[in-house]
């Protein structure tokens, strides 16, 4: 088995005397992407700034490719996408690739050809004279990716790229990493966004500098010994307290108008529908398929938060 792209081993920050990274260790393979999800806060961007060498550990150990990350030799073969990616508003499409081009010392022919191929890929083919200051958001994000892939690098840190940015732009980003994964490309993806996360090939779920959870996102969203259920209904959101409080039921938390319910595996669903029945007979429950939200709304609710979605 060959060794990993990424590897991180009780890794620790601080700045100054407050904690960041409590102990965070996790593996990524050659060709995978991984998601770091969690809240704002929870040590997302400070880790990524410890993988490209940015920042240097407190303690335990980062290494990227084999080797430290703020190894000079790694800068070609590293490529980070921090939030507010610095492209230069002033600098045309053309310009801005240019420009990275000549920051990786890429040969004017060879830079030429890298970036034909990711104006066609990216869309944004004949916009090379357009100013970056005057693209949509999706564009620019489209934009800053092919600026970070000039140098052909073989891992990619990338700081919640599709923050700010309406779903179809999303979906478009997704599709340009989909074909960057399928050329070997090794993806860390910080998001809190969980339809991104499911479509990772595995997760480390961070909350408060530790990571809770991590793994496959169909397998997190599994749990056993419990089974999910979709309340719906005129007000069922505002009906959650009153469902937490019947037998049987171990977490209640709002879903858009619906609660979703964990229910104990020994409650029959029979039996609950028909308690639901008694608090309100409009109310209806249906079986749901775990969902990786679901999964990480139930570890946040176990930690006595009451966040809802």
């Amino acid at each position: 088995m060959s060794a990993p792209l990424i590897e991180l081993e009780d890794l620790r920050f601080a700045y100054g005397a407050e904690a960041v990274l409590h102990g965070v260790a996790f593996r990524v393979e050659r060709g995978e992407v991984f998601g770091l999800v969690g809240a704002d806060g929870a040590g997302k961007t400070t880790l990524l700034r410890l993988a490209v060498g940015q920042l240097a550990p407190a303690g335990g150990r980062v290494r990227v490719l084999g080797g430290a990350p703020a190894d000079p030799g790694l800068r070609a073969r590293v490529a980070y996408m921090p939030q507010g990616f610095g492209l230069y508003a002033d600098l045309s499409v053309a310009e801005n690739l240019a420009f990275f081009a000549d920051l990786h010392g890429l040969r004017r022919d060879d830079a030429q050809a890298r970036a034909a191929d990711l104006l066609r890929r990216t869309g944004l083919a004949g916009f090379e004279a357009r100013r970056a200051g005057q693209l949509s958001g999706g564009m620019m994000q489209k934009l800053a990716l092919a600026c970070a892939l000039m140098s052909r690098p073989e891992v990619m840190c990338l700081d919640e790229p599709t923050t700010g940015v309406d779903p179809l732009s999303r979906r478009a980003f997704w599709e340009l990493l989909d074909g960057v994964r399928a050329e070997g490309m090794t993806i860390l993806y910080a998001t809190a966004n969980m339809d991104e996360a499911e479509r990772c090939d595995r997760v480390a779920i961070l909350e408060a500098g530790r990571i809770v959870h991590q793994g496959a996102p169909e397998a997190l969203a599994r749990v056993e010994g419990s089974v999910l259920v979709a309340v719906s209904g005129p007000g069922a959101r505002g009906r959650r307290g009153e469902v937490a409080a019947l037998d049987g039921v171990e977490q209640v938390f709002p879903v858009g108008a619906r609660l979703h319910a964990w229910l104990s595996a020994s409650t029959p669903p029979v039996a609950f529908a028909a308690a639901l029945a008694r608090i309100d007979p409009a109310l209806a429950a249906e079986p749901a398929s775990p969902t990786l939200q679901d999964a990480v709304l139930r570890l946040a609710l176990g930690n006595g938060r009451e966040d809802g979605a």
